[in-house]
Protein backbone atom coordinates (compact mmCIF):
# COMPACT_ATOMS: atom_id res chain seq x y z
CA UNK A 1 0.00 0.00 0.00
CA UNK A 2 1.05 3.52 -0.90
CA UNK A 3 2.66 5.75 2.34
CA UNK A 4 3.21 2.58 4.74
CA UNK A 5 7.17 1.87 3.87
CA UNK A 6 8.75 4.80 5.13
CA UNK A 7 7.35 4.80 7.87
CA UNK A 8 8.19 5.19 11.70
CA UNK A 9 8.20 1.52 13.47
CA UNK A 10 6.04 3.38 15.96
CA UNK A 11 3.01 1.80 16.42
CA UNK A 12 1.11 4.36 18.02
CA UNK A 13 1.00 7.48 16.31
CA UNK A 14 -1.30 10.02 17.96
CA UNK A 15 -2.37 13.56 17.64
CA UNK A 16 -5.21 15.95 17.23
CA UNK A 17 -8.01 16.47 14.21
CA UNK A 18 -6.53 19.50 12.95
CA UNK A 19 -3.55 21.66 13.91
CA UNK A 20 -4.41 24.84 12.98
CA UNK A 21 -6.82 26.48 15.07
CA UNK A 22 -6.46 30.36 14.48
CA UNK A 23 -7.58 32.97 17.16
CA UNK A 24 -7.95 32.66 21.06
CA UNK A 25 -10.30 29.85 22.96
CA UNK A 26 -12.33 28.81 23.15
CA UNK A 27 -12.19 28.68 19.46
CA UNK A 28 -8.62 28.91 18.77
CA UNK A 29 -5.62 27.60 20.11
CA UNK A 30 -3.31 30.96 20.34
CA UNK A 31 -2.14 31.28 24.43
CA UNK A 32 -3.17 27.64 25.57
CA UNK A 33 -1.07 25.61 22.88
CA UNK A 34 0.84 27.81 20.43
CA UNK A 35 3.14 30.58 21.78
CA UNK A 36 0.81 33.74 21.83
CA UNK A 37 1.22 36.35 18.79
CA UNK A 38 4.24 38.44 18.93
CA UNK A 39 7.15 40.17 16.82
CA UNK A 40 7.98 36.46 15.72
CA UNK A 41 5.32 34.36 14.26
CA UNK A 42 5.28 30.69 15.07
CA UNK A 43 5.13 27.92 12.39
CA UNK A 44 2.16 25.86 13.95
CA UNK A 45 2.85 22.49 11.90
CA UNK A 46 6.52 22.97 13.26
CA UNK A 47 6.11 23.63 16.83
CA UNK A 48 3.16 20.99 16.68
CA UNK A 49 5.33 18.27 15.72
CA UNK A 50 7.47 18.78 18.92
CA UNK A 51 4.75 17.56 20.55
CA UNK A 52 2.49 14.87 18.61
CA UNK A 53 4.24 12.17 16.06
CA UNK A 54 0.93 12.49 13.60
CA UNK A 55 -2.09 14.61 12.92
CA UNK A 56 -5.13 14.17 10.95
CA UNK A 57 -5.41 16.53 8.07
CA UNK A 58 -9.05 17.87 8.16
CA UNK A 59 -9.11 20.30 5.39
CA UNK A 60 -8.67 18.25 2.58
CA UNK A 61 -12.38 17.26 3.60
CA UNK A 62 -13.79 20.81 2.16
CA UNK A 63 -10.88 20.73 -1.24
CA UNK A 64 -8.13 18.76 -1.97
CA UNK A 65 -4.86 19.59 -1.46
CA UNK A 66 -2.25 20.81 -3.81
CA UNK A 67 0.76 19.10 -3.90
CA UNK A 68 3.04 21.81 -3.16
CA UNK A 69 0.55 22.21 0.09
CA UNK A 70 1.47 18.53 1.29
CA UNK A 71 5.07 19.15 0.15
CA UNK A 72 5.68 21.72 2.48
CA UNK A 73 3.79 19.51 5.14
CA UNK A 74 6.22 16.88 4.55
CA UNK A 75 9.35 18.88 5.09
CA UNK A 76 8.03 21.24 8.13
CA UNK A 77 7.97 17.48 10.14
CA UNK A 78 10.70 15.17 11.67
CA UNK A 79 11.15 11.95 10.23
CA UNK A 80 8.54 9.36 11.74
CA UNK A 81 6.05 12.10 11.33
CA UNK A 82 2.46 10.45 9.79
CA UNK A 83 -0.25 12.18 8.14
CA UNK A 84 -3.31 11.03 7.79
CA UNK A 85 -6.07 12.39 5.41
CA UNK A 86 -9.52 13.26 5.85
CA UNK A 87 -10.69 12.59 1.99
CA UNK A 88 -12.72 15.33 0.09
CA UNK A 89 -16.22 15.31 0.70
CA UNK A 90 -17.27 15.19 -2.77
CA UNK A 91 -16.55 11.57 -2.10
CA UNK A 92 -18.50 11.20 1.25
CA UNK A 93 -21.50 13.37 1.52
CA UNK A 94 -24.36 14.75 -0.11
CA UNK A 95 -24.35 17.90 -2.53
CA UNK A 96 -26.23 20.17 0.06
CA UNK A 97 -24.46 20.08 3.19
CA UNK A 98 -26.43 21.26 6.19
CA UNK A 99 -28.29 19.36 9.01
CA UNK A 100 -27.34 15.96 9.33
CA UNK A 101 -31.27 14.61 9.52
CA UNK A 102 -31.81 10.65 9.01
CA UNK A 103 -32.71 9.31 5.91
CA UNK A 104 -31.64 12.53 3.63
CA UNK A 105 -33.17 12.41 0.54
CA UNK A 106 -30.52 14.95 -0.89
CA UNK A 107 -28.45 13.97 -4.16
CA UNK A 108 -25.34 12.27 -3.41
CA UNK A 109 -22.35 14.32 -4.99
CA UNK A 110 -21.10 12.47 -8.32
CA UNK A 111 -16.76 11.90 -8.54
CA UNK A 112 -14.89 10.61 -11.37
CA UNK A 113 -11.50 9.18 -11.95
CA UNK A 114 -10.67 12.70 -12.15
CA UNK A 115 -11.12 13.70 -9.27
CA UNK A 116 -9.71 10.98 -7.57
CA UNK A 117 -6.32 11.78 -9.63
CA UNK A 118 -7.01 15.12 -8.53
CA UNK A 119 -6.86 14.01 -4.74
CA UNK A 120 -4.38 11.19 -5.39
CA UNK A 121 -2.11 13.74 -6.79
CA UNK A 122 -2.76 16.34 -4.16
CA UNK A 123 -1.30 13.80 -1.22
CA UNK A 124 1.71 12.41 -3.46
CA UNK A 125 4.51 14.35 -1.71
CA UNK A 126 3.38 12.90 1.51
CA UNK A 127 3.64 9.40 0.27
CA UNK A 128 7.06 10.01 -1.37
CA UNK A 129 8.24 11.19 1.61
CA UNK A 130 7.26 8.07 3.90
CA UNK A 131 4.82 10.02 5.68
CA UNK A 132 1.43 8.75 4.48
CA UNK A 133 -0.96 7.27 6.66
CA UNK A 134 -4.92 6.24 6.69
CA UNK A 135 -7.35 8.01 4.32
CA UNK A 136 -10.69 8.73 6.37
CA UNK A 137 -13.58 8.25 4.97
CA UNK A 138 -16.00 10.13 7.15
CA UNK A 139 -19.50 9.68 6.47
CA UNK A 140 -22.81 11.37 7.84
CA UNK A 141 -25.15 10.40 10.22
CA UNK A 142 -27.48 10.41 7.53
CA UNK A 143 -25.46 7.69 6.16
CA UNK A 144 -28.01 4.49 6.73
CA UNK A 145 -26.55 1.10 6.16
CA UNK A 146 -28.66 -0.47 3.21
CA UNK A 147 -28.07 -1.95 -0.58
CA UNK A 148 -27.33 1.52 -1.97
CA UNK A 149 -25.15 2.41 0.57
CA UNK A 150 -23.14 -0.24 0.76
CA UNK A 151 -22.53 -0.17 -3.18
CA UNK A 152 -21.57 3.30 -2.61
CA UNK A 153 -19.04 2.87 -0.18
CA UNK A 154 -17.43 -0.51 -1.98
CA UNK A 155 -17.16 2.60 -5.13
CA UNK A 156 -15.36 4.96 -2.72
CA UNK A 157 -12.99 2.59 -1.23
CA UNK A 158 -12.41 0.85 -4.52
CA UNK A 159 -11.34 4.65 -5.98
CA UNK A 160 -8.83 4.70 -3.30
CA UNK A 161 -7.78 1.15 -2.88
CA UNK A 162 -3.90 1.48 -3.12
CA UNK A 163 -4.03 3.23 -0.01
CA UNK A 164 -4.31 2.14 3.91
CA UNK A 165 -8.10 3.36 4.91
CA UNK A 166 -10.29 4.18 7.94
CA UNK A 167 -14.20 4.22 7.73
CA UNK A 168 -16.61 6.12 9.83
CA UNK A 169 -19.56 5.36 10.26
CA UNK A 170 -21.66 7.31 12.64
CA UNK A 171 -25.78 5.37 11.91
CA UNK A 172 -26.37 2.57 13.94
CA UNK A 173 -27.35 0.55 11.32
CA UNK A 174 -24.31 -0.16 10.84
CA UNK A 175 -23.67 -1.60 13.98
CA UNK A 176 -27.03 -3.16 14.14
CA UNK A 177 -25.76 -5.59 11.56
CA UNK A 178 -22.04 -5.39 11.04
CA UNK A 179 -21.63 -8.48 8.80
CA UNK A 180 -23.41 -6.64 5.99
CA UNK A 181 -20.34 -4.64 5.63
CA UNK A 182 -17.45 -6.09 7.05
CA UNK A 183 -16.76 -8.02 3.92
CA UNK A 184 -16.78 -5.06 1.82
CA UNK A 185 -14.15 -3.43 3.88
CA UNK A 186 -12.09 -6.34 4.10
CA UNK A 187 -12.52 -6.37 0.69
CA UNK A 188 -10.35 -3.21 0.09
CA UNK A 189 -8.36 -3.34 2.92
CA UNK A 190 -10.40 -0.90 5.54
CA UNK A 191 -10.68 -0.41 9.03
CA UNK A 192 -13.86 0.45 10.84
CA UNK A 193 -12.80 3.34 12.95
CA UNK A 194 -14.26 3.25 16.17
CA UNK A 195 -15.60 7.08 17.38
CA UNK A 196 -16.03 7.94 21.09
CA UNK A 197 -19.01 10.46 21.35
CA UNK A 198 -21.98 11.49 22.69
CA UNK A 199 -24.84 8.23 22.08
CA UNK A 200 -28.30 8.58 21.07
CA UNK A 201 -30.54 6.58 19.64
CA UNK A 202 -29.48 6.70 15.86
CA UNK A 203 -25.72 6.49 16.92
CA UNK A 204 -23.12 3.47 16.41
CA UNK A 205 -22.25 1.83 18.68
CA UNK A 206 -18.70 -0.04 19.00
CA UNK A 207 -15.92 -1.35 21.20
CA UNK A 208 -12.28 -0.30 19.82
CA UNK A 209 -10.78 -3.51 18.00
CA UNK A 210 -7.52 -4.60 16.71
CA UNK A 211 -8.01 -7.11 14.48
CA UNK A 212 -5.96 -5.71 11.04
CA UNK A 213 -3.02 -3.83 10.27
CA UNK A 214 -4.77 -0.66 11.10
CA UNK A 215 -6.63 0.66 13.89
CA UNK A 216 -8.20 3.86 13.82
CA UNK A 217 -9.81 5.79 16.77
CA UNK A 218 -11.63 8.97 17.11
CA UNK A 219 -12.56 11.46 20.36
CA UNK A 220 -14.94 13.62 19.63
CA UNK A 221 -15.57 14.08 23.63
CA UNK A 222 -19.49 13.50 24.64
CA UNK A 223 -20.58 16.97 24.98
CA UNK A 224 -24.45 15.76 24.74
CA UNK A 225 -26.34 18.87 25.46
CA UNK A 226 -24.48 20.34 22.48
CA UNK A 227 -23.82 17.83 20.21
CA UNK A 228 -27.21 18.84 18.23
CA UNK A 229 -28.14 21.86 19.57
CA UNK A 230 -25.09 24.53 19.55
CA UNK A 231 -24.86 28.57 18.24
CA UNK A 232 -21.29 27.78 17.25
CA UNK A 233 -19.58 24.47 16.14
CA UNK A 234 -17.03 24.48 18.08
CA UNK A 235 -19.83 23.99 20.86
CA UNK A 236 -20.30 20.49 20.18
CA UNK A 237 -16.35 19.54 20.61
CA UNK A 238 -16.07 21.43 24.36
CA UNK A 239 -15.50 18.52 25.92
CA UNK A 240 -12.74 17.27 28.22
CA UNK A 241 -11.03 14.00 29.20
CA UNK A 242 -10.32 13.48 32.45
CA UNK A 243 -7.57 11.34 33.17
CA UNK A 244 -9.10 8.63 33.98
CA UNK A 245 -10.42 8.35 30.26
CA UNK A 246 -7.30 8.47 29.44
CA UNK A 247 -5.86 5.80 31.22
CA UNK A 248 -8.55 3.63 30.71
CA UNK A 249 -7.88 3.92 26.85
CA UNK A 250 -3.83 3.44 27.33
CA UNK A 251 -4.70 0.20 29.30
CA UNK A 252 -6.93 -0.75 26.55
CA UNK A 253 -4.74 -0.16 23.70
CA UNK A 254 -1.52 -1.56 25.54
CA UNK A 255 -4.42 -4.80 25.73
CA UNK A 256 -5.16 -4.99 22.20
CA UNK A 257 -1.55 -4.39 21.19
CA UNK A 258 -0.34 -7.78 23.07
CA UNK A 259 -2.68 -9.05 21.05
CA UNK A 260 -1.87 -8.29 17.46
CA UNK A 261 1.65 -7.26 17.15
CA UNK A 262 1.13 -6.36 13.10
CA UNK A 263 -1.14 -3.38 14.27
CA UNK A 264 -0.46 0.38 14.52
CA UNK A 265 -3.10 2.70 16.17
CA UNK A 266 -3.94 6.06 14.96
CA UNK A 267 -5.57 7.99 17.75
CA UNK A 268 -6.89 11.48 17.29
CA UNK A 269 -8.39 13.59 19.74
CA UNK A 270 -11.20 15.56 18.33
CA UNK A 271 -12.64 18.03 21.20
CA UNK A 272 -10.64 20.87 20.17
CA UNK A 273 -12.37 23.46 22.02
CA UNK A 274 -10.76 25.14 24.45
CA UNK A 275 -7.40 23.41 22.96
CA UNK A 276 -8.58 20.55 25.11
CA UNK A 277 -7.59 17.97 22.39
CA UNK A 278 -4.09 18.55 22.71
CA UNK A 279 -4.17 18.27 26.42
CA UNK A 280 -5.62 14.79 26.10
CA UNK A 281 -3.42 13.82 22.94
CA UNK A 282 -0.25 14.36 25.30
CA UNK A 283 -1.29 12.31 28.41
CA UNK A 284 -2.25 9.73 26.17
CA UNK A 285 1.34 9.73 24.45
CA UNK A 286 2.85 9.63 27.51
CA UNK A 287 1.51 5.94 29.61
CA UNK A 288 1.14 4.12 25.90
Amino acid sequence: MIGTSGQSAARFLIGTCGYSYPGVPPNGWSGVFYPKSGAKRVDELEYYALYFNSVEINSTFYRPPSAEMAKGWAERTPPGFVFAVKVWQKFTHPTQLGGEAMMTKEPWERFDSQDVERFSAGIQPLAEAGKLGPLLLQYPASFVCDATTLERLAVVLSAFEKYPKAVELRHHSWSDEPERFHEVLARYGAAWAFIDEPKFSTSVRQEIAADGVLSYIRLHGRNQQKWWKHQDAWERYDYFYAGENIRRLAARLKELAGKSPVTKFHVFFNNHARGQAFVGGEDNGGPV
